[in-house]
């Protein structure tokens, strides 16, 4: 697949959809699509394969977390539809963790906060964005938000710059904007700092005790066989330190 530089060369997107609990691997596949755009739904279609074994249905306190990498219209129109409970990080949140700064451009519109319950944005200055407008541009549906009270603000002209007001639009599929509004609660955004100890833990357990640093084989069919070993070995070892624990 294309690399970062735009090179071809063998190289491979693992993944992975681990418990949280006990961190045991409960899917895992290997594709050659540079991101993460397309894995999410064959990802929790094999969960839901795995655990038919286990569960005649998927257990009610099911949650799909996952980085802003699988953000898209589909992804967020997947988990609606099958009636999972997802946390798919946004754009706003992952430069928030990233500690990305804002500080630079204090009137971004990463730094308007959507407030759930009066369904509308908050400037930093306090200002609620009312929704104005709803249209659709290149087919997509957008919703705008503004405010008159922009005209009297002392900032006008450096938020607003050369417009009278300033407008935060959300554009795309509505399960993708309800997406992003629900990551936008402190409850969303709790259940989701779960996710980076969950899904990353297992990858650095493979790297570093299993000494996973390149595959010894080439071809998708092998490499998913050869990536599959490696969440066995990695399951095995989750388990027998769950026997040990509860022996002691």
């Amino acid at each position: 697949m294309k690399n970062k530089k735009g090179r071809w060369e063998f190289d491979y997107n693992a993944q992975i959809a681990v418990d949280e609990h006990k961190g045991i691997i409960i899917a895992s596949h290997v594709t050659n699509n540079p991101s993460d755009h397309h894995e999410l739904i064959p990802a929790i279609e094999q969960v839901k394969s795995n655990l038919s074994e286990i569960y005649n249905e998927i257990p009610s306190n099911f949650q799909v977390s996952a980085d802003n990498g699988y953000s898209t219209d589909i992804n967020a129109e997947y988990l609606e539809q099958e009636g999972l409970d997802g946390h798919i990080s946004s754009r706003k949140l992952a430069r928030k963790e990233k500690k990305y700064n804002l500080a630079e451009k204090p009137f971004s519109k990463d730094n308007f906060n959507y407030d759930n319950e009066i369904r509308t944005y908050i400037c930093p200055l306090g200002q609620p964005l009312y929704r104005v407008k709803e249209y659709e541009y290149k087919d997509k549906p957008r919703i705008a938000h503004w405010t008159k009270e922009c005209k009297s603000c002392p900032v006008q002209e450096y938020c607003a710059k050369s417009h009278r007001y300033k407008t935060i639009s959300d554009y795309g599929n509505p399960s993708k904007i309800r997406m992003q509004r629900k990551m936008e609660t402190p409850e969303a955004q709790e259940i989701y700092k779960l996710r980076s100890k969950t899904a990353e833990l297992p990858f650095a357990n493979m790297k570093q005790n299993m000494h996973l640093t390149e595959f010894t084989t080439t071809g998708l069919k092998q490499i998913n066989t050869e990536f599959k070993l490696y969440a066995i070995g990695h399951n095995l070892k989750r388990i027998y330190n769950e026997i040990n624990m509860k022996n002691n």
